[in-house]
Parts: structure tokens; C-alpha cells; sequence
């Protein structure tokens, strides 16, 4: 018998996760607020959260996880939330403390062909003793998604819990498992200084340190006219690059230059999480606890430029 799995938000991610689950054998529903998103969804549809379902994938928009998530978790299911797990670090505490283990959540990169292969290079110690890292990412919001206006998407929107520190966080999450997970926020500047039609942040520049000191960058923005996105970590033995432009993954050392070439797209680790979580792993990539820690990551980020701005 197939996995009954209930996806809650049938907005583009809903959809690819609703998607991919159905391509993996489980047998899916989908369900929203706004009953005109489910218009021609080629997956039955549900009323709303409900008992019966094996597994429960929240989806939504961000301001939405915590409580949808906990009704989830009422209902027995396995819960998959999407990043970032909730809107504030209370939120997230909540949900750890009431569903634990139950909880896998959407860092979908850590399953990323090269970023894992990065991982496996900085674990064997390639880099050498690391003596910075730098993680920045910036793309122009309206090209993000050109269907669509994207002053309506939730990536625009406060009420929605939009604005590039949070829809960005995948930075965060590799922020931390690459350079390690203690990592303390130096300052920052978390601001909207572009032109585009939103009442969130369009950008942020953090620097953070490990406990040794060593510097590690945040740059992240909606604003730059061309796709940027990039992991450089300076070693003293090596400097480890990915570029995600380029699909290049370069060491440089004293006797020169390799490169490996990824030609994976991101859509196949949408999938690789959504076949893990199937398998109910006693040990999840991606668990809440984590997670948790990106959004104490973001928060802390946040307090550290209202600071600086005092």
C-alpha cells in the first residue's frame, strides 16, 4: 500500500513536492486556504488539515508553518515543513518541543550533488585549517518568478513572512554546516535599499565568526541584475569555490587549478529529500532541531542591525 500524504499549499513548492511524492508510488492530496489555487490540480483535494493521512507536508507561506504544522502533528502524521521551519525562533522552539523527531524540514541543498561533494571535500580536509568562508547569493526578484507580479508573492510580502533574510536561508543552513554549527554573529546590515515595490528587506550583509575566530561573510540580496550564487572557503592548504552560475567546483592550491563540472539541477535534490522523508529514516538529514538553529542563525542577524542602525 502506497503512503498517504496530505500536501498542505498548493503554491509553486506545494506543487513541485506534490508532484514529486506522486512520482515516487505515494498517494497524494492537496489542500489551501484559497480554494481557487486547487482549480485543475491534477491531485485529489482535501478540505483542509485531517487525520488519516500517513505523512503531512507543510508548504505554505511562512507566517503559516507554526500553527499548520502543530495541527499536522495532532493528527499523528510525520510532518515535512518547508524552510524555513517557522516565522520566529518561539515558533520554532514550539514545534520542536512538540514534535521532534516527527519533524523533517525542506533544506533541500544538503542533498545538492555538488554541495555535498563540497561537504566531502572540506570533511577530508582539503581546504586545510580554514581561514574564511564566504556564502552570498543575489538574483533580481522580479526574474525569480516572471509569470507573476511578484509584489503578490510571498517573498514580497511582510504579512507573509517574506524578505530575503528568511527566503534566502538556505545560506544560513550552509553557513552552518560548512563552517560549523557555533557560529556567532559579528554585525550586520539587513535593509531595503533597492528600488522594487515591497515592505521587506532586500538586502543583508552579515559577518559571522566560529569559535576560532575565523571570519565567515553573508551576502544575500534581491536586487543583483545577474544570478549570483557562490561557497568559497580560503584554507591554508587550498581555496574550495562552488559556482552555481558556472556549475564549477574548483580547487586551488600550490600545483594550480581542478575543476569538476555539475550538471545536476536543483530540482533533483527536491527529490532525493522527498524519497528520504518517505523512507523514514531513523536519522534524517534535515531534522527541526536544525533547522531551529537557522532561524536562531536569522534572528540573531536581524537583532545584530538593529543594533548597528540604534
Amino acid at each position: 500500500m502506497s503512503t498517504s500524504i496530505l500536501v498542505v499549499g498548493a503554491g509553486s513548492i506545494g506543487q513541485r513536492h506534490a508532484s514529486n511524492l506522486a512520482a515516487l508510488g505515494a498517494d497524494v492530496a492537496i489542500t489551501d486556504t484559497d480554494s481557487a489555487r486547487l482549480v485543475g490540480v491534477p491531485w485529489r483535494t482535501a478540505a483542509g488539515i485531517a487525520d488519516g493521512f500517513d505523512a503531512i507536508v507543510i508548504a505554505s507561506p511562512t507566517t503559516c508553518h507554526a500553527e499548520q504544522a502543530l495541527a499536522a502533528l495532532d493528527t499523528g502524521a510525520a510532518v515535512f515543513v518547508e524552510k524555513p521551519l517557522a516565522l520566529t525562533v518561539d515558533e520554532g522552539e514550539r514545534l520542536v518541543e512538540v514534535g521532534g523527531e516527527r519533524i523533517t524540514v525542506g533544506y533541500n541543498l544538503r542533498f545538492h550533488e555538488p554541495l555535498r561533494r563540497l561537504a566531502q571535500l572540506m570533511a577530508a580536509g582539503r581546504a586545510g585549517r580554514p581561514l574564511s568562508y564566504r556564502f552570498w547569493f543575489g538574483q533580481w526578484l522580479p526574474d525569480w518568478r516572471p509569470t507573476v507580479d511578484y509584489r503578490q508573492t510571498y517573498s514580497a510580502r511582510a504579512d507573509l513572512g517574506g524578505g530575503v533574510l528568511l527566503d534566502a536561508i538556505h545560506e544560513l543552513d550552509l553557513a552552518l554546516w560548512v563552517a560549523g554549527p557555533d557560529l556567532s554573529v559579528v554585525g550586520a546590515t539587513v535593509a531595503r535599499l533597492g528600488p522594487l515595490e515591497i515592505d521587506v528587506e532586500d538586502t543583508v550583509r552579515a559577518l559571522l565568526t566560529t569559535p576560532d575566530g575565523v571570519p565567515v561573510s553573508i551576502e544575500l540580496d534581491y536586487l543583483a541584475r545577474q544570478y549570483r550564487r557562490g561557497i568559497e572557503v580560503i584554507g591554508d592548504a587550498a581555496t574550495i569555490r562552488y559556482d552555481w552560475a558556472t556549475g564549477d567546483l574548483t580547487v586551488s592550491d600550490g600545483d594550480g587549478t581542478t575543476t569538476e563540472h555539475f550538471d545536476t539541477p536543483v530540482a533533483d535534490s527536491y527529490v532525493a529529500e522527498m524519497a528520504e522523508f518517505l523512507s523514514t529514516p531513523a536519522a534524517p538529514t534535515n531534522t527541526a532541531a536544525g533547522a531551529l538553529a537557522s532561524l536562531r542563525l536569522a534572528e540573531s542577524i536581524r537583532a545584530a542591525a538593529l543594533v548597528g542602525a540604534a
